[in-house]
């Protein structure tokens, strides 16, 4: 997990584990991160890891964004979309279930463009040591 900071220094103050000690479902991890100009804070659950569909369920129990979602969800899913043109043979898809706080509250769009831009890094830093 201490790669993510050193890969997003910008994005992850700190990562540990606060239940646990790996990634096995009850599993809880307390993130520290910059989101915008905020430093904010969640722990989160690990509610199911399924190795042979490459996918990881992980539910928001604590922290800032419970202020504005009652359910936050993300589930991340290792889809093998083969050879392609662009070269690449994987892809992960990401699933945010959410339910409002209140009917004010804007869907997670900017927390999808984040975890996106979180892919990418960690896409390029698999690209450059494949090794």
């Amino acid at each position: 997990m201490g790669d993510l900071i050193n890969l997003f220094p910008q994005y992850f103050s700190s990562i540990q584990f606060v239940e646990g000690e790996n990634y096995s479902p009850d599993s809880v991890i307390q993130f520290n991160y910059s989101f915008g100009s905020q430093l904010l804070s969640a722990n989160i659950k690990i509610r199911a890891v399924d190795d042979v569909k490459k996918s990881l369920v992980y539910k928001v129990i604590e922290g800032d964004v419970l202020k504005h979602y009652k359910v936050f969800e993300l589930r991340i899913e290792a889809v093998n979309g083969g050879k392609s043109k662009g070269g690449g043979g994987s892809f992960a898809k990401w699933t945010i279930v959410f339910e409002k706080a209140n009917e004010n509250v804007a869907a997670p769009q900017d927390y999808l463009e984040w975890f996106v831009e979180v892919s990418k890094g960690v896409d390029a830093y698999l690209s450059k040591n494949k090794n």
